[in-house]
C-alpha cells in the first residue's frame, strides 16, 4: 500500500485536508498536538504527514473507521500511539533587541550596550554611598547631587554622555570606572552647589572627620587650575579670619591648601598645605582622596590608593598630641572644578575620614566592579501550564579572561507563596539537561563575576529558557448525541490526553453559541451526560472541551458541534453527529 493508496481511501474528501506532506522514513503512526497526524503503516514503508485541523483529524478518523480498506485495529493502534503526546517545546527570551524586563532583584548589576547595540546585563560599577554627604556620578543628563542634601547653584560642567571607555581611548583601563563623566573647560564658573544645614558645608562649627574623592581625568596639567574650592570666613580673637579648602594644580601635581581651618590653642592660624608626588598625566584617569580623621588629627592625602602626603594637625605634629579641631565659619557653597580642563567623575564626600589603606582597599578603589560580583532574579515567568518540564537553560554571554558566571533555575504552581529559599534553586549548566524542574511558573537567578582585578565584567546579552509547554487537551474526536422527552443523552470517546482529568459540555440553542443556563455542564471524568429540562421541538447544538489535571480553568479548544431536538416521543428525529 502506497502513499497514494492510503489517500485514496478518501477520494472525495481530499479537499478538506489543508495540506499534505508526502515522505518516505521509518514506518510509524503518531497523532500529534495541534492536529499533525503522522501516519505510516507497518510492513508498509511510505509515510504521509497530514497537517490537520481538529474538524478535519475527526473526520479522517471517522473515514477510516468506515473504509473497507483499512482494519479497525489500525484505528486502535492510531489512538494509542497519540496517548502520551501532550506537550510543545518552547523557547522564551529575555533580552535581545526587546531589552530585559523587570527583574525581581538587581544586586550590583546593571545594563549597558551589549551585542549588536541591544541591551545587556553587566556588573555595576557605581561607587557605594551609604556615608555619603554629598555624591556626584555624573551619570545623567542633569547634574545633581543623588544623596539629595546638596542643591545646585549653577552649572556650567557638561555631561560627557558616553561610555568614557569608548570616547577617550587613551584611558587606563585599569583604574577607570564605567558611566558617564562630567566635561570640564571652564574658566572661574564650574558646579556651585549649596548644602543643607547638617551637611559637611552646609553647618558652622566643628566639622568632625571629612573625607573628599573624585576621579580627574585632565586634558592639561595648566598651573592653577583649580577643582575644588570652599571659601568664607569665621571669627577669631580679634577679628574675622577669611578661610578657605582649595585644591588646586601646581607643577603638574596637586595641592591642598587649608587656610584657618585650625587654630591653635591659643587662637594661632594655622595653614596647612599638602602635595602629591605623582605628576599628573594628561589623558589618564587618576583617584585622588583627602581624607581628615577628627579623633587622631591626621590629614592624608592619597593618589590611587596610596599615601601621597600628611600632616598631624595636633600640637605637637605628631600622632600623640592634642588634635586641633576643624572648624568651618560662615555656610557657604562649594565650587567644583571652577577652573579647569579635562573630564571628572564619582565625586564623593563624606563625614567619616577614609579606610586605612591597605592592599585589599586598594584594589577595590581601583576596581570598577565589586570583587564579590552581582546577582540578578527574574519575575516568575508564565509558562501557561500546570505541568510544564524546564528542559535547558541557554545564553549569549560574553566571559572575557578571568570573568565567569552561575546560573540557577526554580519552578513551581504558586509563585505567591515562594521565598527566597523555597522552592530549592537548582544549579544549571548553560545548554545542559535541566531534570527535576516542573510546573506553571519558571524562575532564574543569574551571577555575574569580575576578573581578578575587578576591572572587567562578563557581557550577558540574552538568555534564552527552553520548556516543553503543558498544552490544554484534546476534545473528544467522536461525539454522539442522542433525543429523548425534555432531554438529550451525550457520549463521546476519551481524550487522547493522559492527564485529562473531565469535560466541558457546552450547549445552547444556536450553532456555536452555547448560552443555555447550566452552560457549559461539567461531566467529570466520564464519558457520556443526560442533559435534562430542555424544550421538546427545539434543535439544540452541543459541543465538548477536555480539561486537564490543572482544572477546568486549563481546558482545551471545542469538539466537532453536534446537535439533536428533543420531542415528546423517544428519539424520532433525533439524529448523531461526529
Amino acid at each position: 500500500m502506497t502513499a497514494v493508496d492510503f489517500l485514496g481511501i478518501l477520494p472525495s474528501r481530499r479537499k478538506e485536508f489543508p495540506q499534505f506532506h508526502l515522505s518516505r522514513g521509518k514506518p510509524r503512526c503518531v497523532l500529534g498536538r495541534k492536529g499533525r497526524l503522522h501516519g505510516v503503516f507497518f510492513g508498509f514503508p511510505p509515510s504521509v504527514s497530514l497537517d490537520l485541523s481538529y474538524h478535519s483529524a475527526d473526520i479522517l478518523i471517522s473515514t477510516i473507521m468506515h473504509s473497507n480498506k483499512i482494519s479497525f485495529f489500525l484505528v486502535v493502534f492510531l489512538m494509542f500511539s497519540a496517548f502520551f503526546v501532550s506537550a510543545e517545546s518552547k523557547t522564551l527570551v529575555l533580552g535581545g533587541a526587546a531589552g530585559w524586563p523587570a527583574l525581581s532583584q538587581e544586586q550590583g548589576i546593571a545594563r549597558s550596550s551589549g551585542r549588536l547595540g541591544n541591551e545587556a546585563l553587566v556588573l555595576d560599577s557605581t561607587a557605594q554611598t551609604t556615608t555619603a554627604d554629598l555624591y556626584l556620578s555624573f551619570d545623567n543628563p542633569t547634574v545633581a547631587d543623588e544623596t539629595g542634601n546638596y542643591r545646585v547653584v549653577s552649572n556650567t560642567l557638561l555631561p560627557e554622555t558616553s561610555s568614557k571607555r569608548t570616547t577617550i581611548p587613551s584611558r587606563n583601563s585599569s583604574i577607570g570606572r564605567h558611566g558617564n563623566a562630567a566635561l570640564c573647560n571652564t574658566q572661574d564658573s564650574g558646579l556651585v552647589l549649596s548644602g543643607k544645614p547638617g551637611t559637611l558645608f552646609g553647618t558652622s562649627g566643628t566639622t568632625g572627620s571629612f573625607s573628599i574623592e573624585f576621579w580627574l581625568y585632565p586634558a592639561v596639567t595648566e598651573n592653577g587650575s583649580i577643582l575644588f574650592q570652599w571659601q568664607s570666613s569665621r571669627r577669631g580673637a580679634n577679628a574675622s579670619l577669611y578661610q578657605y579648602i582649595r585644591s588646586l594644580i601646581m607643577k603638574n601635581r596637586v595641592q591642598w591648601t587649608f587656610s584657618n581651618i585650625w587654630t591653635s590653642f591659643d587662637g594661632t592660624p594655622i595653614e596647612v598645605v599638602l602635595t602629591g608626588k605623582k605628576n599628573l598625566v594628561p589623558g589618564q584617569w587618576i583617584h585622588h582622596e583627602l581624607s581628615y580623621d577628627a579623633v587622631s588629627g591626621l590629614l592624608e592625602y592619597r593618589v590611587n590608593g596610596l599615601t601621597e602626603d600628611i600632616r598631624y594637625i595636633t600640637a605637637s605634629g605628631t600622632e600623640r598630641g592634642d588634635v586641633y579641631p576643624a572648624i568651618l565659619g560662615t555656610v557657604a557653597d562649594i565650587e567644583i572644578a571652577p577652573r579647569f580642563s579635562g573630564l571628572i567623575d564619582e565625586f564623593i564626600l563624606r563625614t567619616t575620614a577614609a579606610d586605612n589603606v591597605s592592599l585589599d582597599r586598594r584594589n577595590k578603589l581601583l576596581g570598577r566592579y565589586p570583587s564579590t560580583g552581582g546577582r540578578f532574579v527574574t519575575n516568575p515567568i508564565d509558562s501557561g501550564g500546570p505541568n510544564s518540564v524546564f528542559e535547558t537553560l541557554s545564553a549569549d554571554i560574553h566571559e572575557p579572561l578571568q570573568t565567569g558566571s552561575a546560573f540557577f533555575v526554580r519552578a513551581g504552581n504558586n509563585f505567591y507563596r515562594w521565598t527566597d529559599t523555597s522552592p530549592a534553586w537548582v544549579p544549571v549548566h548553560l545548554g545542559e539537561k535541566i531534570t527535576g524542574v516542573s510546573g506553571q511558573y519558571f524562575q532564574v537567578a543569574g551571577e555575574l563575576y569580575p576578573d581578578g582585578n575587578a576591572v572587567t565584567t562578563p557581557v550577558l546579552s540574552t538568555l534564552s529558557l527552553h520548556y516543553q509547554d503543558d498544552l490544554a487537551p484534546w476534545p473528544p474526536i467522536r461525539v454522539l448525541a442522542e433525543p429523548d422527552d425534555g432531554a438529550v443523552t451525550l457520549s463521546w470517546a476519551a481524550s487522547i490526553d493522559h492527564d485529562t482529568a473531565g469535560y466541558l459540555v457546552y450547549y445552547g440553542k444556536h450553532p456555536g453559541e452555547y448560552l443555555e443556563q447550566g452552560s457549559p455542564m461539567d461531566a467529570g471524568n466520564g464519558l457520556s451526560v443526560k442533559i435534562a429540562n430542555l424544550e421538546n421541538g427545539v434543535l439544540y447544538f452541543f459541543s465538548i472541551a477536555a480539561y486537564d489535571t490543572a482544572g477546568k480553568e486549563h481546558q482545551g479548544h471545542l469538539s466537532v458541534e453536534v446537535h439533536a431536538r428533543p420531542l415528546a416521543f423517544y428519539g424520532t428525529t433525533g439524529s448523531a453527529q461526529d
